[in-house]
């Protein structure tokens, strides 16, 4: 059993991972007009691309990279605070080996898990899973595991698998239900004070920034037969293929909508981005999560060896952790 939970506990690592650096590959000026899956395909590119050669996350002073879940409605009162886990991450989308598409690792650094770590790492074969190496301090052994199934809830959130990472283009159908603007901000957890502790005091507040750019709106009806919802409808940057908004539904019922405030990296290229923070709440019963980033945790094309992105490095973080 104490296996079982250390692995629920640390399995959420592995999305910020894949989601942290975008970057689209071609011009999308040079594609118009496209069509719904060649937009669909863009926006794939967009969060799972890698335009560097790798990206850190991690503490600086009092700002860190972290999760944010707070419960149903109902079972909110006064003294219960949202749960709250910090974490470093590393992402390698250049590895010297040609067979491997990205090293990505994560190493919680907050709690009772401090120093329970995960390396993912997904290989440029589509037929070949990816693999997890999950480093449980209080067993002091490393675990290997394939990658989770798509339903699987990731880390206590009301996020899944499918819908951050393991999903892909050509899981739905797609049509392009028009362009327009967006018209609203990108709503964001927003805590009372009762809620919030040391972590939590500085979350950013609802991203108004994006008001007022052009955006494709898409429609995506999954392939999957009885699946968690039928289609989803979301709100893309036409210019840099940025996801802001999807809202899923079963039937004609909204499932939950999900926000996502990419953000520039100031680069000499503008399509390479980042997601700020991720946030998706449940409309049937309040329950929301939060991922978030401060951009002053991130540096880029760090000069690491690819052998940092080792099981080694997991066992040996709290010693190495100024590489």
């Amino acid at each position: 059993m104490q296996f079982s939970l250390s692995i629920n506990k640390i399995l959420f690592l592995v999305i910020p991972l894949c989601c942290f650096v975008s970057g689209v590959h071609t011009q999308p000026s040079e594609q118009r007009p496209l069509s719904a899956d060649q937009i669909a395909k863009e926006v794939y590119t967009a969060a799972h691309g890698g335009l560097l050669d790798n990206a850190v996350s991690r503490r600086l002073n009092n700002e860190v990279a972290l999760v944010v879940n707070r419960a149903p409605l109902a079972m909110r009162d006064r003294s219960r605070k949202p749960t709250v886990q910090t974490f470093d991450t590393y992402v390698n989308n250049s590895p010297e080996d040609p067979s491997i598409e990205s090293m990505q690792m994560a190493i919680l650094t907050s709690g009772k898990t401090r120093g329970t770590g995960v390396l993912f790492t997904s290989f440029n074969e589509s037929d070949r899973q990816s693999v997890i190496s999950m480093w449980l301090p209080a067993l002091r052994k490393i675990r290997r595991i394939n990658e989770p199934a798509h339903e699987d809830v990731w880390f206590g959130t009301n996020l899944t698998y499918g819908e951050l990472v393991l999903r892909r283009p050509e899981d739905e159908t797609h049509e392009l239900l028009g362009e327009g603007v967006m018209q609203k901000c990108l709503a964001v957890m927003e805590l009372k004070p009762s809620e919030l502790t040391r972590y939590t005091r500085d979350l950013p507040p609802p991203q108004c920034g994006h008001k007022g750019k052009a955006v494709y709106r898409l429609k995506s009806a999954t392939k999957f037969h009885n699946w968690w919802y039928d289609y989803h409808v979301s709100d893309i940057d036409k210019e840099t293929f940025a996801l802001y908004r999807t809202v899923y539904y079963k039937g004609d019922e909204k499932v939950k909508t999900v926000y996502i405030d990419w953000q520039s990296l100031d680069q000499p290229d503008p399509r390479i981005t980042y997601p700020r923070y991720i946030y998706a709440i449940t409309h049937a019963d309040g329950k929301d999560s939060l991922v978030y980033v401060p951009r002053s945790t991130i540096s880029l094309n760090v000069d690491l060896p690819d052998t940092f992105w080792s099981e080694e490095t997991l066992q040996n973080y709290n010693r190495i952790r100024k590489p």
